[in-house]
């Protein structure tokens, strides 16, 4: 009888072993290990670099993200895949001291939430979006819709439980992919943004 007894805890305590290398329910970043949808605001603003004419934005706008995935592997790396779309009616130019209005929408944003954390998830994405202006952009002769293409790094810091404050920087690179008569670009820029997401 004994040895029935230790065989039923040990077959207990055996089925219940993964069970801790979970994490809490309750920790605030437990809204990005399973699938569900995030939405949130952003302004933020960037500066060009390795271009001609120097360019600065300021831009505010809406995210609509998707975590399609459950959290995935065991080790700093885990994490889930999010897909998600930017909407930016703002998105001011500054272009050789001269402003310009536009807007842009990022329909294409491959995200990677890293999930180990208990309060911060730093996550890393791929985008890729069009954005449209009032007048040809960034010079004479060039286009009024324009493309755009680039990598994220960020951070999302949950103060409570499904909400968090997001901080990133984008690096990238604007182009009109040569359907106007012109095609400087935009070579380079980095931009920050800070944000709120709720789920």
């Amino acid at each position: 009888m004994k040895t029935v007894s230790q065989l039923l805890v040990f077959c207990l305590v055996l089925s219940a072993s993964p069970l801790l290398g979970q994490s809490p329910a309750d920790e605030p970043a437990q809204a990005l290990r399973t699938p569900g949808w995030n939405k949130g605001i952003f302004v933020g603003g960037s500066q060009s670099f390795a271009n001609t004419p120097s360019a600065q934005t300021f831009l505010a706008g809406f995210r609509l993200g998707r975590v399609l995935t459950h959290e995935v592997g065991s080790n700093a790396l885990r994490g889930s895949f999010e897909m998600a779309i930017d909407i930016i009616p703002i998105n001011e130019f500054w272009i050789g001291g001269n402003a310009q209005y536009a807007g842009a929408v990022n329909p294409f944003i491959a995200k990677w939430n890293f999930t180990g954390g208990k309060t911060v998830s730093p996550y890393a994405a791929v985008v890729g979006g069009v954005v449209f202006s009032s007048k040809d952009l960034p010079v004479a002769n060039s286009s009024q819709v324009n493309f755009t293409s680039g990598v994220e790094l960020g951070a999302q810091w949950f103060r409570q439980s499904k909400n968090s404050w997001d901080f990133a920087v984008k690096i990238y690179h604007l182009s009109n992919a040569s359907i106007g008569t012109l095609n400087p670009g935009i070579n380079g820029a980095v931009q920050f943004m800070v944000g709120y997401t709720w789920r």
